[in-house]
Parts: C-alpha cells; structure tokens; sequence
C-alpha cells in the first residue's frame, strides 16, 4: 500500500511541472513530521454538479500536489524507519497530514484532491485552467 502511495505521488510530480516561465504559486507551509502544527479544519466534500473548475481551484490542485509529493517523500523516510509496531501509528498520522496538506491550500481534504485528480484534470474544458495553474499535460 505504501509503494502505490508513493508511485502515485511520483506519478502526480511527474505529470505537473510549471512552464519555466511561469512563477509557481504561493509556496506551502512547511511540513513538520517532529511537532504538531494547529489542525485545520477539514470539510466535508461535495462533489459538484460540474467537473468544470475555476483557476483558483486549479491552483489550489497544484500547490495540493507538490505538498503531498513533498509529504510524501518525507513520511517514507519515517516509514522506514519505523518499527513494524510504529508503523500503524505512522501511516495513521500521514493520513491525517494528506488531509492536513490539503486543508491548507484551499481543499477539502484528500477526498477533493482524489476527485480532482480522478475526474476535474480529465474534462477537457479544464485544460486551460490547469495549465495556467502550472499543471502540465503529458
């Protein structure tokens, strides 16, 4: 489970990059796997009537996919080096630090992060919008 974590987190880097000339959008918190930041509230999510979004949405998609890439490669290093009895306790906190992640830029939680990587990136009419954001079709 673990591995299928981390290759879609490599996958989503892979398939988001910023045009060289465009700035990448306001950087995220830095992430601390030592102390607890304030928890922020996650709401719920309500998939919406359309899959079309808007630019703001987009970005919040990008900067939720380069944080969660950024977890990501964090947790596995504390994964690894966790004890097998740790390690529930650990993949617990990740789960809770995704949806962390995602709050902090706008998103409702991981649940609105799956949906738009699953189903808003394949619309075409969000073509333009995800790639103003910095967000690159392969």
């Amino acid at each position: 489970m673990l591995k299928k974590l981390f290759i879609l987190l490599v996958t989503l880097f892979f398939l988001m990059a910023c045009n060289e000339e465009d700035e990448l959008t306001p950087s995220l918190p830095p992430v601390s796997l030592s102390k607890r930041a304030e928890v922020i509230p996650v709401p719920s999510f309500t998939v919406p009537e359309t899959s079309v979004i808007s630019l703001e949405k987009a970005k919040q998609f990008v900067d939720a996919s380069f944080g969660l890439l950024l977890l990501g490669e964090k947790w596995s290093k504390e994964i690894e080096s966790a004890t097998d009895q740790e390690k529930v306790r650990v993949l617990q906190s990740y789960k809770d630090a995704r949806d962390q992640v995602c709050a902090k830029v706008g998103l409702a939680g991981i649940v609105e992060f799956e949906w738009l990587s699953k189903v808003a990136i394949k619309n075409p009419e969000n073509e333009i919008v995800l790639k103003e954001a910095g967000f690159r079709f392969h």
